[in-house]
């Protein structure tokens, strides 16, 4: 089992206050040896001045001279040791005998220490020894008389527990500082950590790299390519789907880093990176490959930083509509001819109830009759079986209206190979004839004509009914969405019409006179099978 780790916050400031820490300890440490060395050379320094200020004074040499010291001395030198915090200020002669020392007792004794040698000898300087009141800092001064002759010296000490003290308390002030430096260190730690959370959405480093894992995985995982571009126009992501696809349409090489214009140049988005709007569904080449792309720009607090790019080879797509669409015109003439079997087999179930024998065979071949003549007269007409299919089907339903149906045409519909195509025709067919039946409601006798022909690589669609027609000055109202003389919410049929002719690149042009019926003619152009461009080859 993988061992936590502790929370970003907690981890920022344990590894910031460590620093600080460490920071502090060493310049405090640097601080407080200097302050040692500078409060010690200080009170090295007052003890020196005091023994040689004490060693220049005339009854200092005369108590020398004379071999004790007096009252009057004593007193100077107590008043002396009081002011400046000194531990004793003993004068003695050139043999180290005491003349003078704060404790009575030891006048007449030798100067304890070891350290006293140097200064018999003349030498002025500075030791640390133990003495009879116990560790010190010592001054030595020689003093002369008159005629420049030494006659004995001073010696005067600090205690090493004045000293630090001493050191002590200047080293307070800096141990203060450095607390504090620490309290502020740590709180700026704190507000730091809590700060880059928040950047980070309050998300923790282990939950961001499972977040960019799954981001990966995500897009590994999609089929169609997916590229982002920053506001450079730099590729900055791209999945394998996309690297796959452009690398199959004829780029070699990692497009991450690259410019989109060196990669994709007919791939425009001086709009998209301007944020005015996105776009869906544009067919754009690559190559000589079709892709379809949508285009989204990416905001972040409000500013446009990119554009995030999908897109899809288009042959993929086209072989999925012609799925799509085979299977639901299929699926809605097999529902209207079973539909329609259902309603024929009651009819033969009857008759075979009844026994009347003679009426069911010629009912059997009636429709035997009926479906060898519809069926061929649609296959004369019309090679493709998903438009062939569909027209059965409406054929049926017109024969149950009873409305006569002329199909006529000189040239043969071929087989489209653009299942949009189909769907586009199966949209026209359709609701052209549901107009036609709507426009012959309530006459006697109905009849529509419809034209199958090509001419010139186009194909040629002409409907005519005996409906009661219109006036054609009232057409650009009738093409209006959700126009209708037959109420309110009708009238979308035509304008669905218009925009699959519009959409397939075609043209149309309609007739029409009260009480002559209507005439629509439609022309677009289409792409046949490789198969029946060879035949016809």
């Amino acid at each position: 089992m993988r061992k936590k780790d502790l929370p970003l916050m907690l981890q920022m400031m344990l590894f910031t206050s460590g620093l600080i820490c460490l920071t502090l300890l060493v310049t405090g440490l640097l601080i407080g040896y200097n302050q040692a060395a500078e409060t010690k050379k200080t009170l090295a320094d007052k003890a020196s001045l005091s023994a040689s200020h004490f060693a220049r004074m005339p009854i200092v040499a005369s108590a020398l001279e004379q071999g004790e010291a007096d009252k009057n001395l004593r007193t100077i030198a107590a008043e002396i040791r009081e002011e400046n915090d000194l531990q004793y200020i003993v004068l003695m002669d050139m043999e180290g005998i005491r003349l003078m020392h704060p404790v009575a007792e030891r006048i007449g004794e030798h100067f304890v220490g070891g350290d006293v040698d140097a200064v018999l000898a003349g030498n002025r300087y500075t030791s640390e020894a133990v003495g009879t009141l116990g560790p010190s800092m010592r001054a030595f001064e020689p003093v002369y008389n008159q005629e420049g002759t030494q006659i004995g010296a001073i010696s005067v000490g600090i205690s090493t527990k004045v000293i630090n003290q001493a050191v002590w308390d200047s080293l307070k002030i800096t141990i203060l500082g450095t607390a504090l430096s620490l309290v502020l260190g740590l709180a700026g730690s704190y507000f730091l950590a809590r700060r880059l959370k928040k950047t980070l959405f309050d998300l923790e480093p282990q939950e961001i790299a499972y977040m960019m894992e799954e981001r990966e995985a995500m897009l590994d995982s999609v089929s169609e390519g997916v590229i982002a571009i920053n506001a450079d126009h730099q590729i900055i992501i791209a999945n394998p789907s996309s690297e796959f696809m452009l690398e199959r349409a004829g780029y070699q090489g990692n497009i991450i880093g690259e410019k989109i214009i060196d990669v994709w140049p007919e791939l425009s988005l001086e709009v998209l990176l301007s944020g005015e709007k996105a776009v869906y569904d544009k067919s754009v080449s690559f190559g000589n490959v079709e892709m379809i792309t949508n285009s989204v720009s990416i905001k972040v607090d409000k500013n446009n930083v990119g554009v995030l790019v999908t897109f899809r080879d288009r042959n993929e797509l086209d072989a999925i509509m012609k799925k799509l669409s085979g299977v639901e015109s299929y699926a809605h003439t097999l529902r209207m001819q079973t539909h329609e079997f259902m309603n024929k087999l009651h009819i033969i179930g009857a008759m075979v109830y009844t026994e009347s024998y003679e009426e069911l065979a010629e009912y059997v071949d009636s429709l035997s009759q009926i479906y060898q003549r519809e069926t061929g007269m649609i296959s004369a007409h019309i090679d493709d079986v998903a438009i062939a299919g569909y027209l059965l089907t409406k054929l049926e339903r017109l024969e149950q209206l009873q409305i006569d149906v002329d199909i006529q045409g000189e040239n043969k519909w071929p087989s489209l190979a653009d299942p949009t195509a189909v769907d586009r025709w199966i949209t026209i067919i359709g609701n052209s004839l549901e107009n036609a039946v709507d426009a012959m409601v309530g006459q006697k006798e109905k009849k529509i004509t419809l034209v199958f022909d090509v001419f010139d690589e186009e194909i040629f669609y002409e409907i005519r009914d005996n409906g009661a027609g219109f006036n054609i000055e009232y057409l650009p109202s009738i093409l209006e969405k959700g126009y209708s003389t037959k109420g309110w919410n009708r009238g979308y049929g035509m304008t669905i019409m218009i925009n699959a002719i519009k959409a397939g690149n075609g043209t149309y042009h309609i007739q029409s006179e009260i009480g002559a019926g209507v005439c629509l003619q439609i022309k677009m152009p289409y792409e046949h099978h490789d198969e029946e461009r060879n035949n016809s080859k």
